[in-house]
């Protein structure tokens, strides 16, 4: 009885010491600004294309962005599925962005596309990583 409950007290505490997000497919990040759709759109681009980050905008509609980026790399040095990886993978980030009572919603979706422009390329989302957060947090600059 005393090693159960040694071994069930350490699988607890190691499940509370893991990085989770808040976020997934179905619970995506979102933010609501004052700004038109064309004003947080605008602001959205010279966020996300700045230098720090470095993205690219590769498509845009009336009311979406899309932005992707080739990762360097030595990303592949701490990537748990390098074994598939052939190349640099790319993030993904996709913006929505709806009119709401006189102000906008944007929505965020994040993910990763290993060995982008080969047939067998695979796309994992980043919802429920660390990067679901940091994509919010960014979203906030937008306001």
């Amino acid at each position: 009885m005393k090693k159960f409950i040694l071994a069930a007290c350490a699988a607890l505490a190691l499940t509370a010491c893991q990085t989770t997000s808040p976020y997934s497919t179905d619970n995506k990040p979102q933010i609501v600004t004052t700004k038109t759709v064309s004003e947080a759109k605008s602001a959205a681009k010279a966020i996300f294309t700045r230098p720090t980050l470095a993205f690219r905008v590769v498509r845009e509609t009336p009311n979406t962005l899309l932005l992707r980026k080739s990762l360097p790399a030595n990303v592949n040095d701490t990537n748990p599925l390098k074994d598939r990886t052939k190349g640099r993978p790319d993030a993904v980030i996709k913006l929505v962005f709806t009119p709401d009572n006189g102000a906008t919603r944007v929505t965020g979706d994040n993910w990763i596309v290993l060995n982008p422009g080969h047939p067998n390329k695979d796309t994992y989302n980043l919802l429920d990583t660390p990067d679901g957060s940091r994509l919010k947090n960014k979203m906030y600059e937008i306001r």
